[in-house]
């Protein structure tokens, strides 16, 4: 996800972030704001998706007959534009329920360009190439409505906000970065332990929140 349109948290507050656990003493307001907002958009990021559903532009280049879009959970395109290599808008295809494009998967983000199939002539006339330069998609986005409030996804927000919040006032997590330590001993006890990388860490706390969200998380290149 290269775009990211909230400039604060609109989830997580004190009063969410003290029920699932989080110690609302630290730190300054200001302070937990900052760590409510990376959590939302980390776990935006790594949803492929929004925690609510936005329209937005993308701008696709080198595409067939469909288009993988950006992100996941797309509940409806209004507007697909074929572009040339200078820059000009030569097709425009717009409503939810047009003939030239539809939905393949709506979870995953696939778009069937129809018109690309059917009425390849139009891209002829502005080059050699029998496909676009770029197509522009303007479609909505983002986790179907209440998904986002489940108590699954609230306790995967407080605990990554938990983990920002630790790093910004210096202390509470296992290492700098909240790096997972691998092997530990204390006088006679040892543990060691097996790590996994996510994108949120890979302390054990950080695996905690990639599993509660692996329901959500749609593999998508991997399907196609």
């Amino acid at each position: 996800m290269n775009w990211y349109p909230f400039a604060s948290a609109f989830i997580l507050n004190d009063a969410t972030f003290s029920i699932y656990g989080g110690d609302i003493t630290l730190g300054t307001s200001a302070q937990r704001a900052v760590c409510y907002w990376l959590a939302e958009k980390k776990v935006s990021e790594n949803l492929d998706t929004f925690l609510q559903p936005v329209t937005i532009t993308g701008t696709y280049s080198n595409v067939g007959s469909s288009i993988i879009l950006e992100n996941s959970y797309v509940h409806w395109v209004s507007t697909v534009r074929f572009i040339d290599t200078e820059e000009s808008i030569y097709f425009t295809a717009s409503g939810t329920s047009s003939q030239y494009f539809s939905l393949r998967e709506d979870v995953y983000g696939v778009l069937d360009i129809h018109y690309l199939v059917a009425h390849c002539g139009v891209c002829h006339s502005h080059g050699s190439l029998n496909y676009p330069y770029q197509v522009q998609v303007v479609y909505n986005t983002g986790l179907p409505t209440g998904t986002s409030i489940m108590p699954d996804v609230l306790l995967a927000l407080s605990t990554y906000a938990k983990l920002m919040l630790n790093e910004l006032i210096g202390y509470g997590n296992e290492a700098p970065g909240d790096v997972g330590v691998e092997e530990y001993s204390a006088q006679q006890y040892r543990e060691v332990r097996r790590l996994q990388n996510t994108d949120f860490g890979n302390s054990p706390q950080a695996i905690f929140v990639n599993r509660l969200l692996r329901p959500l998380r749609k593999h998508r290149y991997v399907r196609l």
